[in-house]
């Protein structure tokens, strides 16, 4: 068996595992650029993949330990606690830690310093996830119609996000052209309940006692705290993260 080497590092906006999307596509404002190795070959590897509007990213889990899989899992995506095999998921948790998500094409800097940087949005992709391959997504061969979801049919509830003045006044501060869409990235994150099921079956939405509770998570250099009224995520506020220097 050959030893694959990653073609690449993914710099994307989400630096911890709490909030990063079940899905791929799933929040549209989510955003990474691909920094390629500097290969000569990898500029004329390029030619034509900006004529695609998306693509396929496989990478390696690189935060699971190599042989520490499971053979059943519980799927976030299930309220009830309920076993499936891991072949039957998405799960990085697999004997081969390998990840495939299809991610929406930006742009292509084939001049960027320090070698080709490949902007992608809409992803699932943790920061600093080594990429080893990708390929175009073909919309006549990889969409099928009539295909099932198994466990996982259905539609997954979304929910209402609404922000504080404070909140709102945070956003304003950090300034657009460092963090550009991101209400709509923090809105987009809540709304599918990002939080692990752990905590959604201890903090049910609409339990009086859940209203009481702060939750947060870090979405690249912000820090979001936010709560749930009703059935209803209120932001309450949104700073630039602290550092050990500050």
């Amino acid at each position: 068996m050959p030893n694959y080497s990653p073609i690449g590092i993914l710099h994307s906006c989400f630096t911890e595992k709490f909030g990063v999307p079940r899905q791929a596509m799933m929040v549209s404002a989510s955003w990474g650029i691909l920094k390629l190795n500097k290969d000569p070959n990898f500029f004329a590897a390029l030619g034509e993949l900006d004529r695609f509007t998306h693509l396929w990213l496989l990478y390696d889990f690189h935060l699971h330990p190599p042989g520490n899989w499971r053979p059943t899992i519980e799927p976030p995506r299930l309220s009830q606690t309920r076993r499936v095999g891991v072949f039957a998921s998405r799960s990085p948790h697999r004997p081969n830690a390998i990840g495939l998500s299809a991610v929406k094409l930006e742009k292509i800097d084939r001049y960027a310093p320090g070698g080709i940087e490949i902007f992608v949005s809409g992803l699932d992709i943790m920061d600093g996830t080594p990429i080893l391959d990708i390929k175009p997504y073909l919309p006549y061969a990889d969409r099928i119609q009539d295909a099932g979801a198994g466990w996982a049919e259905g539609d997954e509830e979304k929910y209402r996000v609404d922000f504080s003045d404070e909140s709102l006044q945070g956003i304003a501060a950090l300034g657009a052209d460092a963090h550009p869409r991101l209400r709509d990235l923090i809105a987009q994150m809540l709304e599918w309940d990002p939080r692990p099921r752990s905590l959604r079956s201890s903090f049910p939405i609409g339990d009086p006692a859940t209203e009481d509770r702060v939750f947060a998570f870090r979405v690249a250099d912000v820090d979001v705290h936010w709560q749930a009224v009703g059935r209803t995520f209120h932001v309450r506020k949104i700073s630039a993260c602290l550092t050990s220097d500050s």
